[in-house]
């Protein structure tokens, strides 16, 4: 698993003043947003002036850029964007992915996170993630309910959820929560948060800087969780493999892949 933001915050690709305020925010990543944040008659402009920013800016929190869909008049324009990118820069948000013939117009060195939103690409995530490119997967909760007919909450969507997180073990891949579109009901929030991780997810989108606090006090292991994992990993090292009792608790070579996902998770060396 590679290291990804917890917290990756939505910024408007048509208000591009936002990703200062953004990356000083408690978001650790920034999702530039050139679908749905910007209304059609604007598309066109929205990506010439990123285009620029790109060339005079460094943005300085890791990033994604969430392009149109590539079966889309604007999705493969939106591509050129990837020649114009810095090193912070994570790869391309794909939406609405259906079939992997859509992935073959991506540049071979750009990774990828798919954000399943449609009954297909739920269905056709393990054909989707065999592209090496993939390092992630998202859940697109609002357009996915849309699709089904049902509403957002957690129990309508909970097998999409399920579904994403056994093909993401599978491959080793990040995967993103969708995000929980009531701004300023941080409680509710934090209850998602903690849901979505106790299920195995690693991150969940934010649309405000409010949200990203909370979030990533969900997602990030504590220092006693820290602490933890490094006991289990070094004990676990010097034993002869199988079956070991740490502090009470049985460990074998499964819970020691899960403390070194903690790591990655906190930033940390998984040998450490």
């Amino acid at each position: 698993m590679i290291s990804f933001p917890v917290c990756p915050l939505f910024v408007p690709g048509n208000k591009l003043d936002w990703i200062e305020k953004a990356e000083s925010s408690d978001a650790d990543g920034l999702i530039i947003d050139l679908e749905d944040s910007v209304p059609a008659k604007e598309k066109s402009t929205a990506r010439k002036e990123l285009d620029d920013f790109l060339i005079s800016t460094i943005i300085n929190k890791p990033y994604l850029i969430r392009i149109n869909p590539l079966t889309s008049e604007d999705g493969p324009k939106d591509l050129y964007l990837a020649k114009k990118t810095n090193d912070n820069f994570l790869g391309f948000l794909i939406p609405k992915i259906e079939s992997s013939t859509e992935l073959s117009l991506i540049p071979e060195s750009i990774n990828i996170v798919l954000l399943i939103e449609t009954p297909s690409s739920l269905q056709n995530i393990s054909l989707l993630i065999e592209d090496r490119r993939v390092i992630g997967l998202a859940l697109g909760g609002v357009d996915l309910a849309a699709e089904l007919g049902s509403d957002t909450s957690w129990d309508s969507l909970l097998t999409a959820r399920s579904t994403i997180i056994l093909q993401a073990s599978k491959y080793g891949l990040f995967t993103i929560d969708s995000p929980y579109i009531q701004i300023d009901n941080l409680i509710r929030l934090e209850e998602e948060s903690l849901r979505a991780k106790a299920i195995g997810f690693n991150s969940k989108f934010a649309i405000h800087p409010r949200q990203a606090a909370v979030i990533k006090n969900s997602f990030l292991p504590s220092e006693n969780e820290i602490q933890e994992a490094k006991k289990i990993i070094k004990a676990f090292s010097i034993s002869e493999g199988g079956a070991i009792s740490v502090d009470g608790k049985m460990i074998d070579e499964a819970v020691v892949r899960l403390m070194k996902k903690r790591l990655i998770l906190a930033g940390l060396d998984q040998n450490s």
